[in-house]
């Protein structure tokens, strides 16, 4: 099994590509423009979890209002949010709410695969089922048969698949879940792939295809690349690529990156190239892909920190724009090898508008000194302008002592 905190670093790396926030805010529509989609499509997916959270914590109202608010937005997860909003109006006392909000799920998605759940619902709201077993008893339960599962797996999986067909809280069957998903026994396997493939607990679907990344093993990768081809889901394939991520599997993000038609989930597949420092792919991606794409391949080369690439580009690239992205690129990279390509060009460029570009790198790089050396050294007087105009932007000590002293 894979480090979990390097699964989740790495995950980290492609949610939230830190040097690119200064990219996006120094004025580039193209990748202000995803990361606007990107975060749209986050926080739609975000409301359906905020709304499991606020069930976990037992606040059922909010947990109404948040999945009401799926409901009304539309989407694939309609059906899910309809059932997770009865339940929340149970808990809150509102039984003729729960039983209307169940109507319809029941009248509106007759092949959902929520149904058996809304019927066991509406039973027990009508009072001929039992009462859900989400405290202290089911945490207790499922420490136990965590606590079994390494010394006899053969007597804790059917306990954890029995687990994960109670009525408990999706915190408590994520948990049971992942237990399964630790276990070497084919029957957990099963179990576990089966989720994934949304052939039972819909709910726990987007967290059976993280597990399968964090596996990583090469029936994982094969289900999950069966998934991705398969899944009409945007939620089910931003998944998908996250465990792509997880699982440092860079040739099934490249496969997606040359096939994948739709804008947003093409973006994510080049970023997490870049987050992987496929370096090799992204090169190759270069070439491959149409030239109104490119820019977004330069700006992945920034986040694996592809010095040499980027260079490259700045130096012979024939458009104009492009040779500006990857410039701006090398200021993503903080390292020593790419301020001194950032100088290089500079120095060796008449070119203004280049001049300019390596100034903005250089401030998204932070490096303060560097741009003070370039005003003392430089004759251009709009040029010096530019420089004064980019430090007296920058949360710097060295680009502040400057300031200062040049006003004295």
């Amino acid at each position: 099994m894979r480090s979990l905190r390097t699964s989740v670093g790495l995950v980290l790396l492609l949610l939230v590509p830190a040097p690119f926030a200064g990219v996006a805010a120094a004025g580039h529509p193209t990748f202000a423009s995803f990361l606007s989609a990107a975060s749209e499509a986050v926080r739609k997916d975000d409301l359906y979890r905020s709304g499991q959270r606020a069930l976990d914590a037992g606040k059922w109202t909010q947990a109404a209002d948040l999945f009401g608010q799926v409901v009304k937005r539309g989407g694939p997860e309609v059906d899910a949010a309809l059932y997770w909003q009865a339940y929340a109006l149970h808990k809150a006392g509102r039984r003729t709410d729960a039983l209307a909000v169940l109507q319809r799920l029941a009248g509106s998605f007759k092949k959902s695969a929520w149904l058996d759940d809304a019927k066991a619902l509406e039973i027990e709201i009508r009072g001929g089922g039992d009462v859900p077993d989400t405290g202290e008893d089911a945490e207790l339960k499922l420490y136990a048969v965590n606590s079994l599962m390494g010394a006899e797996p053969e007597r804790a999986v059917p306990m954890l698949r029995k687990f994960l067909d109670g009525r408990h809280s999706p915190k408590l069957k994520e948990q049971a879940l992942f237990v399964l998903s630790q276990s070497d026994s084919p029957e957990a396997r099963q179990i576990l792939l089966s989720v994934a493939r949304g052939s039972s607990h819909p709910e726990l679907q987007l967290k059976a295809v993280e597990y399968l990344g964090i596996s990583g093993d090469p029936e994982s990768m094969r289900v999950l690349r069966e998934l991705y081809a398969g899944a009409s889901d945007g939620r089910i394939k931003r998944a998908v690529l996250q465990s792509y991520l997880i699982a440092q599997d860079a040739p099934a993000m490249m496969a997606v990156a040359r096939e994948e038609k739709d804008d947003v989930l093409w973006r994510q597949a080049v970023n997490g190239l870049g987050a992987l420092r496929a370096r090799k792919e992204l090169r190759q991606l270069y070439q491959e892909v149409q030239p109104a794409l490119k820019g977004e391949v330069v700006e992945a080369l920034g986040i694996a920190g592809d010095v040499e690439a980027l260079l490259d580009m700045a130096r012979q690239e024939k458009d104009a724009a492009l040779r500006g992205r990857a410039v701006r690129s090398l200021g993503v990279i903080r390292s020593p090898e790419a301020s001194k390509a950032l100088r290089s060009l500079y120095e060796g460029s008449a070119d203004p508008q280049l001049r300019g570009a390596v100034i903005e790198a250089l401030f998204i790089q932070d490096n303060a000194k560097a741009l003070i050396e370039i005003y003392r050294s430089e004759k251009d007087r709009q040029l010096r302008r530019t420089v004064l105009g980019w430090l007296s932007r920058m949360d710097n000590q060295d680009a502040e002592a400057f300031l200062l002293k040049s006003i004295e």
